[in-house]
């Protein structure tokens, strides 16, 4: 093999390598979610024996499971927000599907897409355009807290509440369009000036 050879396929080897780098830091993760999803699940890990089996699970064990058979499952990895994945994941761990897959079906509605109650890559990509991720996260929390009111053991299990409300984002002070300086150019003391005469 040449030098010339040589260089290219270290190049790009080397941008190969600084994409990835990228994009896996742009994305959510199970390891950033998993300190906040045992502090809530506390002794036992929320691992439900009925659908797990009667044993004491481990806490490695506990993670495999919260890992392989919903973060991974619903597709945690690929959403660009790690609030987003963390908020819709963390109640399919509480909470499950729901009758007719219904808490993902008010996911779907939130983000704007058909309402199968199917997450697919498409409904990932259509959360993943969402400019603010807290349009989606605190309605889906507020989804969350009306989900657990319609439980009738609601009063017994006030923790539900409190776990929901921890997901909300606070709303960041958004640039609203100026009409009048998007077209005029004027020193700063005398833009105040101009609105008043506008209005």
């Amino acid at each position: 093999m040449n030098l010339r050879k040589i260089m290219l396929t270290l190049l790009v080897i080397s941008l190969l390598s600084a994409i990835s780098v990228v994009y896996v830091n742009q994305a959510a993760s199970f390891n950033k979610y998993a300190p906040k999803l045992l502090r809530f699940e506390g002794e036992g890990y929320g691992i439900h024996k009925p659908i797990w089996g009667d044993k004491i699970f481990t806490k490695e064990e506990a993670l495999y499971i919260h890992r392989h058979h919903y973060w991974n499952r619903f597709l945690g990895n690929h959403f660009k927000s790690q609030e987003v994945a963390e908020v819709l994941i963390d109640h399919l761990i509480n909470a499950g599907e729901g009758r007719e897959n219904r808490n993902i079906k008010a996911f779907e509605k939130i983000i704007g897409v058909p309402q199968n109650g199917v997450l697919t890559m498409s409904d990932v990509k259509a959360a993943n355009d969402f400019e603010y991720p807290e349009d989606i996260v605190n309605p889906y929390v507020e989804y969350r807290l009306r989900y657990y009111r319609s439980r009738k053991d609601a009063k017994v299990n006030k923790g539900w509440f409190k776990r929901a409300k921890s997901f909300y984002m606070k709303e960041p002070e958004r640039e609203e369009d100026n009409i009048v300086e998007d077209y005029i150019v004027v020193p700063k003391n005398q833009q105040n000036n101009i609105v008043e005469d506008i209005k």
